[in-house]
């Protein structure tokens, strides 16, 4: 083995459990990720339940090609992958930038939205990566 990198990683075991393994609980956290913009007084309606099914399945599927190139999990990784769809997700208009007053972008006008919403959702999923035990 070259570089000390274990044959699992990039594999195609790796990638089959890796997309196929969260389809259970993508399933059960978009379900109350929606049920929470219900409580908050939006609609419900199956694409908005769809929609955050499918965006916390992309923030597991994001992860895969990165854990094969680095050979292991990272907390790295669930900042990238958070920060990229908060970022996406921003720019299109689906999603908000949670913490933030939106007076802050006026009184620091470089400070773009998605900019911050890269940093605060890719921050949010390290911080609950390394509850649940990732490393750097």
């Amino acid at each position: 083995m070259s570089g000390g990198k274990h044959p699992y990683w990039g594999s195609s075991l790796h990638y089959s459990q890796c997309l196929t393994g969260p389809m259970m609980s993508s399933a059960v956290f978009g379900t109350l990720f929606a049920g929470m913009d219900v409580m908050q007084g939006a609609r419900f309606t199956p694409s908005r339940a769809g929609f955050y099914i499918l965006g916390v399945y992309a923030f597991n599927a994001f992860q895969c090609p990165m854990e094969a190139i680095h050979g292991r999990q990272s907390l790295l990784h669930n900042g990238l992958s958070a920060g990229i769809l908060g970022y996406a997700g921003v720019s299109g208009g689906y999603l908000g930038v949670p913490f933030l007053d939106h007076s802050v972008f006026w009184r620091y006008p470089w400070l773009r939205m998605e900019m911050a919403a890269f940093g605060i959702y890719g921050t949010i999923a390290m911080a609950l990566g390394a509850l649940g035990g990732k490393q750097l």
